[in-house]
């Protein structure tokens, strides 16, 4: 199961278009799974005979199996003890997992890292009464510090609403994204006198206002352009450069958000990014968008300034290690020679995955669109292209 999107990590099987033994090209629609969100089609990843494991009905996780796309002559891969052998599973049964550990935590087996089953053991944690938010569900220290962290269970009074699927989704991929990446925020306060007026500039050229989002997109697509070491995604041990700069928006749903993703926006001209951020916020509202849309990400853009924000940390989407804040666009002091001035300014806030590269690296981006916000040659030019 493919990502749908920043804060979806799960869904229901409701349809294969595909039957098993089907022969399907790559790119074809295969099946439809239901999100809290939207009911998305899922393209096959390549061209090959199409052998079905999940059924309709079926509970389905994100990077779940779902089937398998077999070459002429292959033979899927023999099903675990347990398992159809013809690879189906009966309705409502997710992905495979590992089980939960029971007994001694110091003896737990391999769904916690060595350094959780130390520290379980050093305290007198039961792991088998947490829940992993490391890959594939395993319990990371970070679970365990949580637990010792965490005050008495009490019981409080009042109505108990259980959570929506999509705040489940929210909670878990947040705990994912702290307990795997290592994230940290530069702020930084930068003149937007200049982009206000290229806004305007635009605006009364094209009968009608852009969208700052569209404008925010094209500049941090054209900064990760010249920040290669920063448009990457980490994969296990290896860091894998991007070769496109791809940007996703972060649009507020009902119950939550997604973040659809604008492509190649270094080098689309600054209204084909605001058409396609239209578009896409459109399909989000209707429930349309579609995998491909969520898909592929270099960095995301999410923007608070509309709720009178000045600053705040954003959250990492992996597996992206970069995710700017934009603040509200406000007046602000500035002292110079002639005095003091009022001149508008907006907070950006660039969190990224310390693993990924350093401090320097990330503020060397921030300093860059400082530069190209402020810069009378460059900043107008977004409107024809890069």
């Amino acid at each position: 199961m493919p990502s749908f999107g920043m804060y979806t990590v799960e869904g229901t099987l409701v349809k294969w278009l595909e039957a098993t033994g089907a022969e399907v090209a790559e790119g074809v629609p295969i099946l439809e799974i239901e999100t809290d969100k939207a009911t998305q089609e899922v393209v096959a990843p390549a061209g090959g005979r199409l052998h079905q494991v999940a059924a309709e009905g079926d509970h389905v996780v994100e990077q779940g199996v779902l089937g398998y796309i077999l070459a002429e002559g292959e033979q899927p891969p023999e099903p675990p003890a347990g398992e159809p052998s013809d690879g189906t599973r009966p309705a409502g049964r997710g992905p495979r997992t590992a089980p939960k550990p029971t007994g001694d935590p110091s003896t737990a087996p391999s769904p916690a890292t060595p350094a959780a089953r130390r520290l379980a053991a050093e305290h007198g944690i039961d792991l088998a009464a947490l829940s992993g938010s490391g890959p594939r569900g395993r319990i990371v220290e970070a679970d365990v510090q949580a637990a010792l962290a965490a005050p008495p269970a009490r019981v409080v009074p009042g109505e108990r609403v259980p959570l929506s699927p999509m705040r489940r989704a929210i909670a878990n991929r947040l705990r994912h994204s702290v307990a795997e990446a290592v994230p940290c925020t530069l702020t930084r306060e930068v003149g937007a006198e200049l982009l206000a007026q290229t806004r305007d500039d635009h605006g009364r050229q094209l009968g009608r206002s852009l969208p700052f989002d569209a404008y925010f997109a094209k500049l941090l697509a054209v900064e990760l352009r010249e920040h290669p070491d920063l448009n990457v995604v980490l994969d296990g041990d290896s860091l894998v450069r991007l070769e496109d700069v791809h940007i996703g928006v972060a649009v507020a749903v009902p119950g939550g958000l997604v973040t659809p993703v604008v492509r190649n926006a270094d080098t689309e001209p600054l209204e084909a990014v605001a058409a396609a951020i239209e578009e896409l916020a459109g399909k989000a509202a209707a429930g349309t968008l579609r995998a491909v849309d969520l898909e592929g990400g270099s960095s995301t853009i999410t923007n608070l300034g509309g709720h009178g924000i000045d600053a705040f940390t954003p959250v990492l989407n992996p597996p992206q290690p970069t995710i700017l804040g934009i603040g509200r666009i406000r007046p602000t002091a500035v002292v110079d020679g002639s005095g003091v001035t009022s001149v508008r300014a907006v907070v950006l806030s660039l969190t990224f995955d310390h693993r990924v590269a350093d401090g320097a690296v990330a503020a060397g981006l921030l300093a860059g669109l400082d530069r190209r916000m402020n810069d009378a040659g460059s900043l107008p030019a977004l409107g024809s292209g890069s």
